[in-house]
């Protein structure tokens, strides 16, 4: 998944703009001009947040992507301009022999509209819907994340989530991650290890996304994948299961409720599993 950074709230959270409008967007319905102009409104804003991809890269990844099911939701400003969007995929596949969905995903937002975390909304309400209508079946989000936010904004939601700053991670786990990352284009870094991968999408972070390291999962990412800077990504596992889903749901509840109420956000412990 390549995602935006989106710092920790703060005192200028207040007076940052906020996203105006929502729209979400199913690439499949839309005519071969509608999506060729989709991308371009989308790449105008992506360029601005990452670099290192091109204009029909961004298009065959994010919106002809070859999933079963994309859907995007766009975030727009006051006057319409799109200021970011979230992307979100759903894959078939086969893990050990069984039947599975893979869930990935790209976001971004421009700077200023960050800090409220609006993608991670969207994409766990597209997680909990396809868990709905798929309750026996294994879902599973994969990412390759190349920025340390982003993997610090999962550990905070997620109590399960490979790998993890302090658990190992189990054997099978480790082996349903391998094979469906092969299942994706996106090369290994080395062959040394096969759980960073070279994605090419580079974060152009701003200072205040430099100001994360202080946070265990923040250092545990840039050890596990000190080339981020170049557009590698970790790969990570996070299993859709009901009580992960409604924990992070709860979470994120939680979390606008007390940004609402103008309380201080609680920030997950590390010796979760």
């Amino acid at each position: 998944m390549k995602v935006d950074p989106m710092k920790e709230t703060s005192d200028k959270l207040h007076d940052a703009p906020k996203v105006a409008g929502r729209r979400i967007v199913i690439p499949g319905r839309l005519s071969v001009s509608g999506r060729s102009d989709l991308s371009r409104q989308m790449y105008d804003v992506h360029q601005q947040i990452f670099s290192g991809v091109s204009p029909e890269e961004f298009r065959r990844h994010v919106v002809d992507s070859p999933a079963e099911m994309t859907r995007i939701q766009l975030y727009l400003a006051g006057d319409g301009r799109i200021v970011g969007y979230c992307a979100c995929h759903c894959f078939r596949r086969k893990a050990q022999g069984r039947d599975v969905i893979v869930l990935r995903a790209e976001a971004g937002l421009l700077p200023e509209y960050r800090g409220r975390r609006a993608a991670y909304g969207f994409g766990m309400i597209c997680a909990a819907v396809e868990k709905i209508r798929h309750p026996f079946t294994p879902i599973y989000y994969l990412g390759t994340l190349v920025h340390p936010s982003s993997y610090h904004l999962f550990c905070k939601y997620f109590t399960r989530i490979f790998p993890h700053p302090v658990h190992e991670t189990p054997a099978r786990i480790r082996d349903i991650a391998s094979e469906l990352i092969n299942s994706f284009p996106d090369p290994p870094v080395s062959a040394s290890d096969p759980f960073v991968r070279d994605v090419g999408w580079v974060t152009i972070e701003t200072p205040q996304e430099r100001t994360l390291n202080g946070r265990a999962d923040v250092q545990f990412f840039k050890a596990r994948n000190p080339g981020y800077t170049k557009g590698h990504g970790l790969v990570v596992v996070v299993p859709m299961t009901a009580g992960n889903l409604i924990t992070a749901l709860v979470s994120r509840l939680t979390e606008r409720v007390l940004s609402a109420l103008g309380r201080p956000l609680r920030v997950r412990h590390l010796n979760q599993p």
